[in-house]
């Protein structure tokens, strides 16, 4: 059953992919490789972490990116169920916390001294690069075709997501450090 569910969410999540989804192939517990178990917790983390940035983005009165914000916020809880099934199915326990970084610069997003939108779209770029990266590498190195797959679905949204965040900067005469 939970092959069946996962293989749709894929499906749904597919961001314009073509090629068909296949089921998960189910992996007894200890039985992925370490570097796997690895990306899937550090997706998971960093899917938490962008999460919560939009949310506290898309809940400020006055802001100039809430519709980047609400995008970012769709991407990533697609990527987010999906992550959560493909984890199921390879038997890998999630934290599903924010990082130490991600917490401490969320709790910057509220107070009002600062520049929210300036503060948000620099971040999403920096992350949205390091994801990327981390994706492609699962990608191009996974042993496992789920985890390829899923990699490989996540990418243009990802690359999306910092393409609206590196344009937001241009305009605004900003450079990506």
């Amino acid at each position: 059953m939970r092959n069946i569910l996962f293989a749709a969410a894929l499906a749904v999540l597919s961001f314009g992919a073509s090629a068909q989804m296949r089921e998960a192939i189910e992996v007894p517990p200890g039985a992925l490789d370490p570097a796997d178990v690895e990306f899937l917790r550090t997706a998971d983390t960093a899917n938490i972490d962008q999460l919560t940035f939009a949310m506290r983005v898309t809940g400020r009165d006055r802001t100039s990116v809430r519709s980047l914000a609400e995008n970012v916020l769709s991407s990533h809880r697609k990527a987010d169920d999906a992550l959560r099934m493909l984890a199921a199915a390879k038997n890998v326990d999630l934290d599903h916390r924010m990082s130490a970084r991600a917490q401490s610069e969320a709790d910057d997003l509220l107070r009002r001294d600062v520049n929210v939108d300036r503060m948000y779209v620099e971040d999403l770029a920096r992350d949205s690069a390091d994801m990327i990266a981390l994706y492609e590498a699962a990608r191009d190195t996974s042993r496992d075709p789920d985890i390829r797959q899923y990699a490989e679905t996540m990418l243009p949204a990802l690359r999306s997501n910092q393409r609206q965040a590196e344009d937001r900067l241009a305009r605004a005469g900003l450079a990506r450090e």
